[in-house]
């Protein structure tokens, strides 16, 4: 099914991109969202090609969310949001430096989510190293020159 659906989801998400400047002001208020709504183009253009192609799918509640949630129930943690730390830090992933600015150590009392959240970022930092990259203006750009 996704080798039939990509072709038709990229055309879809670039129509959808392309088609911006008739969005209503409310699709692109970041008062709303840090990002509006163009950054989730691709979800909804797999939605629309897998409809148009007569594909369904069964919905599943397959995520938990920091702040949101406070017990591992799911086997996916979404982090759209801002994760809050009992101590009063915060990590967001819409900041200049999430990439490398991630609170350690936990201080006692965080959730159960938000531990594992910010551990795995802390480990995959740990392993990786910077990516060489920093968010600017709503994309990751490199910090260096080829």
């Amino acid at each position: 099914d996704l080798s039939r659906i990509a072709p038709l989801w990229l055309s879809k998400t670039v129509e959808i991109r392309d088609d911006m400047r008739n969005w209503p002001p409310s699709w692109t208020n970041k008062s709303q969202s840090a990002v509006g709504l163009s950054w989730t183009a691709e979800m909804f253009g797999y939605v629309f090609a897998a409809s148009e192609l007569g594909i369904r799918h069964d919905i599943w509640d397959l995520q938990v969310v920091p702040s949101v949630h406070k017990t591992l129930i799911t086997p996916i943690i979404h982090f759209h949001v801002e994760v809050p730390l009992p101590d009063g830090r915060v990590w967001y992933k819409h900041t200049d430096t999430a990439g490398y600015n991630i609170p350690w150590p936990l201080p006692p009392g965080t959730d159960e989510v938000t531990s594992i959240f910010i551990t795995k970022l802390h480990e995959a930092y740990t392993i990786l190293n910077s990516t060489g990259f920093q968010f600017h203006g709503g994309r990751y750009e490199p910090n260096f020159r080829l």
